[in-house]
């Protein structure tokens, strides 16, 4: 079975304050079923590492940020903090209240027309995410999001456009095992 990935439209749900997808052809919401790497990040939020989410967080956020914007660099400032030392959750979610604006014109205008830098600064976002398991799985999808759309950005159409399908996947494949590798090591630490 072919994946359709490229078929999904990701909309910001304000109520839930998280990304959904949407199926491009039905208009249905595409439910997402847990992979090995959401598995891992429940796992460890059922053992109280908050902590150890928030790490994985940011290390999705750096891992795609090249280079940061203002507002990327005071939302990932928070977010390390509030590794280091206890952040008042007020302080996390009033930062994480008051981009949702961006957040929003971010998923409008930036995923829809294929901005690289639109996940990048969603999944930074996500790590101030008052629910630190939340922020975590965001984080990871924007992850795997943005790494599809660089994919994409390095193939051409025409010739290739059969090849392209089985690169995303190599290449959400070989996120994904970056991801669970580092998951690992945060629970070794």
């Amino acid at each position: 079975m072919k994946k359709r990935n490229q078929d999904f439209i990701y909309i910001y749900d304000t109520e839930h304050q998280k990304m959904i997808m949407i199926d491009g052809e039905t208009g249905e919401r595409v439910h997402e079923e847990d992979d090995e790497v959401t598995s891992l990040l429940k796992y460890l939020h059922k053992q109280g590492q908050d902590m150890q989410l928030r790490k994985f967080a940011v290390w999705c956020a750096r891992e795609i940020n090249e280079t940061l914007k203002p507002i990327q660099k005071k939302i990932l400032d928070l977010a390390e903090k509030a590794i280091e030392t206890d952040v008042e959750s007020e302080s996390l979610e009033e930062l994480y209240k008051e981009t949702e604006g961006t957040a929003i014109a971010t998923d409008t205008v930036g995923l829809r027309h294929g901005e690289k830098s639109a996940p990048a600064y969603l999944a930074a976002r996500e790590c101030i995410n008052p629910d630190a398991l939340k922020g975590a799985i965001q984080a990871a999808r924007f992850h795997r999001l943005w790494m599809e759309m660089d994919e994409k950005e390095g193939l051409s159409e025409g010739a290739l456009k059969e090849i392209k399908t089985s690169a995303d996947l190599n290449s959400i494949q070989k996120v994904t095992q970056q991801q669970t590798d580092k998951l690992l090591d945060l629970m070794n630490e």
